[in-house]
């Protein structure tokens, strides 16, 4: 089942489509780590002992 949905994924990611939304997620899931460390280190700056 799993062999299943890894070769569908890799089939996917192999269509330009699927290689733009993969690039996309990654930019995304990047940008969201950057806003949470941001957000982190003004907390700690402001509100850390």
């Amino acid at each position: 089942m799993i062999l299943g949905y890894l070769r569908t994924m890799r089939q996917y990611l192999a269509t330009p489509k699927g290689a733009f939304d993969a690039r996309d997620y990654l930019k995304a899931a990047g940008l969201m780590l950057l806003s949470m460390a941001a957000l982190a280190l003004v907390v700690e700056l402001f509100l850390g002992e």
